[in-house]
């Protein structure tokens, strides 16, 4: 689970590189084509199938994924709010699916989980205070990105246990895919071996980082791991340091730390959540 996050941060940090001469919609194409052909790859490989029988649920936690994957990538590309705060609000899904758990999923919710969301909140509070008149409407669309994030989770735990990852992971790169294109052809821009580099590098971080979470929770309890996903917050904000110069104030470390408390409580309070799907 580390290394997978390791990955998603390769994945941030390689997003906000392309997006500085090619359009953001152009960078997460070639996220899903690569994570597309992993799926297919790792789905022939297992002897999986590729089709999707719940054809409704999955259409409605594609397009939920690609809504949420959408405002990611905008907010991961823009230079207007630091990477480490884009990447923290995206990582506020959690806290939403656990809002969502009782009117949607009639699943009870605890005290310890009631917890989780005001402290999550209060992390988006103080994320987004020091430079809020700059990057308030990146990061409301951040926050945004989340709340779509949440509703694809509560429609991944809706399809039934007969599907199989492969598919379902396939079906959502599909229509991700043809959905980015289309967002990037006003501003296609045919990438330079540089660009390239980073094109590759956003693909198999996403790819490689769903392959070996999914290969996490199969071995371990969820809690725990699941509790090691915040670490990409950490590693994204380590990485961008050297690379962008980003120098978070302590406003912003606070409230990343209050997300990451957020994240720990909710995966200790709550053992049975699913595997999420990253974008």
């Amino acid at each position: 689970m580390a290394l997978a996050q390791l990955f998603f941060a390769g994945m941030n940090i390689c997003t906000r590189l392309g997006a500085r001469s090619l359009s953001w919609a152009e960078v997460a194409s070639a996220r899903f084509l690569v994570g597309g052909i992993m799926a297919a790859g790792l789905g022939w490989f297992r002897g999986s199938s590729l089709r999707v029988g719940d054809q409704p649920a999955a259409w409605r936690r594609s397009i939920y994924g690609t809504l949420a994957a959408i405002c990611a990538f905008y907010a991961l590309a823009s230079s207007r709010i630091a990477l480490g705060d884009a990447a923290t609000l995206g990582a506020t899904a959690p806290i939403f699916v656990v809002m969502f758990a009782r009117p949607l999923l009639g699943e009870r919710v605890s005290a310890a989980e009631l917890l989780a969301v005001a402290l999550g909140f209060a992390g988006i509070i103080a994320v987004m205070r020091p430079s809020f008149a700059l990057a308030g409407p990146v990061a409301v669309i951040a926050t945004i990105g989340a709340v779509f994030w949440a509703l694809a989770m509560i429609w991944l735990r809706k399809i039934g246990p007969g599907e199989s990852h492969e598919a379902v992971v396939l079906h959502f790169s599909l229509v991700a895919l043809l959905t980015f294109i289309v967002l990037a052809l006003p501003q296609w821009r045919w990438p330079s071996w540089t660009d390239s580099v980073f094109l590759l590098g956003a693909g198999l971080g996403g790819g490689l980082g769903q392959v070996t979470m999914t290969r996490a929770y199969s071995l371990h309890r969820a809690a725990p791991v699941s509790a090691l996903s915040a670490l990409s917050l950490v590693l994204t904000y380590a990485l961008a340091l050297p690379v962008f110069g980003d120098r978070p104030t302590a406003w912003q470390v606070g409230g990343s730390l209050l997300v990451v408390g957020a994240s720990v409580l909710l995966a200790l309070s709550h053992d049975g959540l699913d595997a999420p799907v990253r974008a």
